[in-house]
């Protein structure tokens, strides 16, 4: 199954606790936490990441370290 994040929501996917799919609860669908600490990891690191969602085709995520 193919996640979509809907554009209008994609930005906010990076706070923490946020969750896209509201009707899930805690207890089966995570706190919001590992994406904003994720991203908190890679830009600290000097790095960052990229996200991007096609509605049917899935979200694709490309993180970028430097050598």
């Amino acid at each position: 199954m193919a996640s979509v994040y809907p554009e209008d929501e994609l930005l906010r996917i990076w706070e923490r606790f946020y969750r896209v799919e509201k009707s899930r609860s805690r207890n089966y669908g995570g706190t919001g936490l590992g994406l904003p600490i994720a991203k908190e990891i890679i830009e600290l690191h000097g790095g960052h990441i990229d996200v991007s969602s096609v509605e049917n085709q899935g979200t694709v995520f490309r993180i970028h370290l430097p050598i």
